[in-house]
Parts: C-alpha cells; structure tokens; sequence
C-alpha cells in the first residue's frame, strides 16, 4: 500500500497518518469534513460578531493580543484596532530569544496603534529548564514555545481582565494535524455559535491532554510559572482570528507595508521575529527527513491556495543543504545539550516508525 497521499505532499514522515482506500490522507478527510465551514465567510464572520459582541465593553479589555513583531500578529492587532474599534492591549513573550528586529517593530507599531504594550518575561532558570525538557523530550524548543505560549495567553487574559484573547495562527498551522492534534478542539469549538461554547470544559480538556505529555515535575514548574493569576475556572474564550478571515501571506505583508510603520529588512519574514528558528527547523528536518513546513503546505493544497508542484518548489527550497551553525551552538548552549548528540538522536528518530 502506497505511503504518500496521492493529494497533498504527506508521507510516511508525518506523525499519525495514514491512507484510505481512495489513495488520501486521514488529514486530507478530516480538513474536507470542515471545508465548507472553513470557506464560509459570510457565517464565519457572523461567529465572529458573535465573540466580539458578548465582550465588547463588558471588561477592563475587549481583548489580549500576542504579538511577536511578525506579520500576522501585527495585522490582527491593526485589524482589531482599526476595522472592530476594540480595545485591545497587547503582550509579547519575551523568551530570550526575541529578535532585535522584531523587537523595533513591536515598540513601533504599538505607538502607532495607541495600544497598551507588555513585555512577559519569566525567571530564567525556569525558563531554561522548560526548554531542555522539550529538547530532551523532543528534540526541539518549539513544543516549549507553544505550551509556553498558549498558557500564557490564558493566564494573562485573566490577569488583566479582558474578554477575550485574539491570535494569529494560521489556518495551515491550525489544520496541519487536525483530528489528531491536541489543539483541534479549538477549530470545533470556534466553529460553534458563541452561546453553545463551553469554555471551562475545553481548556480543561486541553490543560488535561497537555499535562499528559510532561513529567510530574515539570508540571508543577510550568503551572508554576504560567497559571499564577488564573482563578478557578476564570477562562477566555482564545480566539483564531483567521479561522473567521481570509488570509494570505503576501496580501499581508503589502497590507502592512501600505498601511503600517512595519517593515522587515530580513529576507525571511516568516519567522524573523525568533533568533533559533533556523536551529529549530534544521533539527527537525534531521529528525523527519523533510522540511518541517511540509504538513502545512499540505493544508495550502487542500484549501486551493497553491499546487502540488508549487508545493514541491516550495519545500525544495526549504531543505537545508548545511548546517546553521550559529544557532544550533546558541540553541545547544541555552539549554545546556550537546549538539553531536543532539543530532545524531534527530537521525536515530528517523528511522523509526511514525
């Protein structure tokens, strides 16, 4: 039986797939079981409304966003500000590993926006003890940033009391393991009419899942660190605000660059904002015998965005043909592991069965 879907780029590399009878992934199926929902803008903004009008003017904040000085986030603050007369205030997760690019960028717009800014930082050996865990666990840091990230975004729309919190994720990273990913119920639950969401029950379900995966230990450090100011129960509605609006990469970018102060010199501007991301992704691809961006170029296809074979460019342009030296030593260091065995644990995963 074939191991590549014969209608996305997925292959026998990405994690819990497999192919029906018809020759597709189960992510090919399960992205189908929500298409017309997901192209539905006419409804998906009347959701939207929905979240906005249950909160507006109803707290200290109509919303919490994360920006990391990135385009998405950076377009959601403006859109939120600009276009949903919100008021907003806006946090960036300063894990040390912040560009100083990014970081221009966020003091810029903000004054520009005339929005509440916070910087969140953490005690650093936490910190640092969270990432080793990741890298010891699995291999790379961004499991750290994305439980990191998603707590703190609870947390701290509790803490300064907003009605809810906004993000930029987008639909390709949201979908790219649906019906299999731990965050997925927040695809279903966004996809539901404001009144018949639960909010107490989801996070519980998702904070449950999420403690399965870490070590009794490293438990109690993060609820340590990250749920200091959330009450019982005192949970936000997270909201993805391109689950509700088109998106597209270059039309954001123009947009920002018409409309905005934000600019980006770098010649990546998918993730310049994060100084190991090359470190990150080279891992990966050690471990996983293919770019990392593969399941989301997956998602592209089945949403119509691009073509298989723009897929293939795309991912053969991604593929690093050497080493970034500079941020695995920074990344290596950080964490306090040996980069040769790092890497040869990468080339061991390889090899097994996912």
């Amino acid at each position: 039986m074939s191991k590549s879907c014969h209608y996305c780029l997925n292959d026998h590399t990405v994690r819990n797939m497999h192919i029906y009878a018809d020759g597709r992934c189960n992510y090919c199926h399960a992205f189908e079981s929500r298409e017309s929902q997901l192209h539905d803008y006419r409804k998906l903004e009347k959701l939207f409304m929905q979240r906005i009008n249950a909160v507006k003017g109803k707290y200290d904040f109509d919303a919490a966003v994360g920006i990391s000085g990135g385009k998405d986030s950076t377009y959601v603050l403006y859109k939120l500000v600009n276009d949903y007369g919100l008021k907003v205030k806006a946090f960036t997760i300063d894990n040390g590993f912040l560009s100083a690019e990014a970081r221009k960028n966020i003091e810029k717009t903000i004054k520009e926006f005339h929005v509440e800014h916070e910087f969140i930082t953490f005690d650093p050996e936490l910190l640092r003890k969270v990432y080793r865990y990741s890298m010891k666990k699995w291999l790379v840091p961004c499991i750290a940033c994305s439980y990191i990230g998603y707590a703190t975004m609870i947390n701290y729309t509790a803490k300064i009391n907003a009605g809810l919190c906004v993000h930029g994720r987008g639909l390709d990273q949201m979908m790219r393991y649906y019906d299999k990913d731990t965050f997925s119920i927040l695809v279903d639950e966004g996809l539901k009419n404001y009144e018949d969401t639960d909010i107490v029950s989801l996070y519980n379900k998702i904070l449950e899942s999420i403690n399965q995966k870490l070590g009794r230990g490293m438990r109690a450090s993060v609820e340590e660190m990250l749920f200091k100011d959330v009450k019982r129960d005192d949970f936000r509605e997270f909201v993805a605000y391109f689950l509700y609006h088109p998106y597209d990469k270059n039309e954001v970018i123009k947009f920002l660059e018409q409309n905005t102060s934000w600019r980006v010199k770098a010649a990546e501007k998918e993730h310049y904002d994060c100084e190991i991301h090359n470190a990150a992704k080279y891992i990966y691809q050690c471990a996983e015998g293919r770019p990392h961006s593969l399941p989301e170029l997956s998602v592209q296809i089945r949403n119509h965005q691009i073509t298989k074979q723009e897929a293939r460019v795309i991912l053969d342009n991604q593929t690093y043909t050497e080493e970034p030296t500079k941020e695995l030593n920074r990344l290596c260091d950080y964490v306090g592991l040996s980069k040769r065995a790092l890497l040869t644990k990468a080339k061991i995963y390889r090899r097994l069965p996912k």
